[in-house]
């Protein structure tokens, strides 16, 4: 696997559960959680061009879409879910 990738990868998830944390009132993660979606969105950028996996896009799509998610609506979740499985994809791909 690409460092890239990995390292994009682990941001991603410890951002997913950051904002899991959040969803469910855990604690106030909102700007620990907007500042991991910037380092996120960097590092996905990176992997896609350097490790060249595809599937990324599908993640950089939900990424890029997440501006227009409220959080505590069904589409927030749902585009960190789909963003998952682009990586999950390119991983095992």
């Amino acid at each position: 696997m690409s460092p890239f990738l990995a390292v994009g990868y682990g941001l991603y998830a410890l951002n997913v559960l950051v904002g899991m944390a959040a969803q469910l009132r855990l604690g106030q993660f909102g700007i620990w959680h907007h500042r991991l979606y910037f380092a996120v969105f960097v590092s996905t950028i990176a992997a896609l061009v350097f490790a060249r996996e595809g599937w990324l896009l599908l993640t950089v799509g939900c990424l890029a879409l997440f501006p227009k998610a409220r959080p505590h609506t069904w589409l927030h979740p749902t585009l960190g879910g789909v963003g998952l499985v682009g990586y999950l994809l390119a991983i095992g791909g």
